[in-house]
């Protein structure tokens, strides 16, 4: 096992009025915060019995190819069975509808290309009281990867990333679960600027079915970042991002979940430097005003010299990519660039929520690189920020360094992971305990027996965010990354 705890940054948020250097002998964290509520929250774990439940998962390829499929995981986190249904939706419309049954403590799986052939289908959760959660995994060829499916629809759906160099394919998966039409408005921004295509203006997505939209269709190739907006002119949806990358520095396979809101703080638990490894920044404002984004680099040993961040300024109904690199020096230069090893980040705006950020890390795996791109994760709205994750899928095989965990608290703790068997949950003997301390990233090998195959819990005695690194599948060399999900709290 490797916990390995990296020093804090010194860094305060004082009011509003910005991200301030404090005093090196005197360790202090970022403390999330809103300026201004806005929008639904990230997908998450409920404490409560509800009547019933809905949950939209964002689709997995379904084309019937060798090695290309996706299945959908329902995890039941009560000691009562858990009753409900699943509905796949295709381009064509509803292509499977059957019930489930989830027994206590347990997960049950649905096996998406099993039931239908499709460039992508969507799976609806509906479940009837209990406390379950739903995930999704997509297979393919160039590397699985795991999405949270979510809680809710909205009328408003963003990405920051998007990538067409060298023949990567992006494709926008749409989702109308409802029995109405939905009626939607696309605009995509690169680095030439905001475009609003009209075939995509006033687009229908007809009732109960799946609309996929190729990026490269509109014209838009060879573009090294791509972001997209979605508004519903009528009803809700659910939107997701299929993105394969076949070059220009990037390898590998994602399905991802957009965010339903702008937000004016995005975190991530997770990032790295070091030799090979290179990691971006999207940032998408398709406000109409210009707004000013800082960026605090966190977990890492209070000399790095990495507090010099200069802020980043984007403009209305632009996205822009900042690089660390070429803002704070590349790694390995005297006195310059993040320190080698694993970080956290914060990228806060004082303006109204206008804003969202993806990550894209690269990494080297094995004589290849693989590429992850993630969302930043917000604190609720009420500034909460969970203690409790639950991943409802996790490894299948020893996964050393499968959790990446960063504590937003200025005390130290501990966190202990938790294996989900008939009997509830229970502490894994060898990650219980683990020491976390104030403002610090750790993370943590899943290679015990006791967590394969397993849906586990992360439980810490601080508030923390959780990222998790799983094996690609099917032999590949190294991870993808994607959010555990949250307890709900009170």
């Amino acid at each position: 096992m490797n916990h390995r705890a990296i020093p804090a940054i010194v860094v305060l948020l004082v009011g509003f009025a910005g991200l301030i250097a404090v005093g090196r002998e005197q360790p202090t964290v970022v403390d999330p915060f809103f300026a201004t509520p806005a929008g639904a929250w990230m997908p998450a774990v409920s404490d409560n019995s509800a009547l019933t439940g809905s949950w939209f998962c964002p689709g997995v390829p379904a084309t019937g190819e060798d090695g290309v499929g996706g299945d959908v995981v329902v995890a039941n986190r009560d000691d009562e069975r858990l009753v409900g249904r699943f509905t796949i939706l295709t381009p064509d419309g509803v292509g499977a509808s059957d019930s489930l049954v989830v027994e206590p403590w347990s997960r049950t799986s649905i096996d998406v290309d099993a039931f239908v052939t499709a460039p992508f289908a969507s799976v609806v959760v509906e479940i009837d009281g209990g406390r379950g959660f739903v995930e999704q995994r997509a297979q393919h060829p160039a590397g699985d990867s795991v999405a949270a499916c979510a809680d809710n629809t909205s009328d408003e759906w963003y990405f920051a990333d998007g990538f067409t160099i060298d023949g990567s394919v992006e494709t926008l998966i749409l989702t109308n679960p409802y029995d109405d039409a939905a009626v939607v408005d696309l605009v995509f921004a690169t680095v030439a600027g905001e475009s609003t295509p009209a075939a995509f203006q006033g687009f229908t997505i007809l009732p109960q079915s799946v609309e996929t939209i190729p990026i490269a269709d509109l014209g838009a190739r060879d573009e090294p970042v791509i972001a997209v907006k979605v508004a519903a002119e009528r009803g809700r949806l659910v939107v997701g991002r299929a993105q394969h990358y076949l070059g220009g520095g990037r390898l590998g396979h994602g399905v991802s979940l957009a965010a339903p809101a702008l937000r004016d703080q995005w975190w991530f638990s997770d990032g790295e430097a070091g030799d090979g490894i290179t990691e971006t920044f999207a940032i998408y404002n398709p406000t109409d005003d210009d707004v000013q984004v800082d960026v605090v680099f966190l977990g890492i040993p209070l000399d790095a010299g990495s507090g010099d961040a200069q802020p980043i300024d984007v403009p209305a109904h632009q996205v822009v990519v900042y690089d660390p690199a070429a803002d704070l020096g590349s790694v390995g230069d005297a006195g310059a660039g993040l320190p080698v090893g694993r970080h956290a980040s914060v990228f806060s705006t004082l303006a109204d929520p206008s804003v969202v950020v993806e990550r894209i890390l690269t990494r080297p795996a094995g004589e290849s690189v693989a590429t992850s791109v993630v969302m930043g994760a917000p604190p609720r709205i009420d500034g909460y920020v969970a203690s409790r994750w639950h991943l409802g899928i996790g490894p299948s095989d020893p996964a050393p360094g499968a959790l990446v965990v960063y504590n937003v608290d200025n005390v130290d703790g501990t966190v202990t992971v938790e294996a989900v068997g008939p009997g509830g949950p229970s502490a894994v003997a060898s990650l219980t305990e683990l020491p976390i301390g104030a403002g610090q990233v750790i993370t943590i090998d899943l290679v015990d027996p006791d967590v394969i195959d397993r849906e586990l819990i992360v439980q810490s005695t601080n508030r923390v965010f959780v990222e998790r690194a799983l094996p690609r599948g099917d032999g590949l060399a190294g991870t993808s990354g994607s959010w555990a999900m949250p307890a709900a709290g009170s």
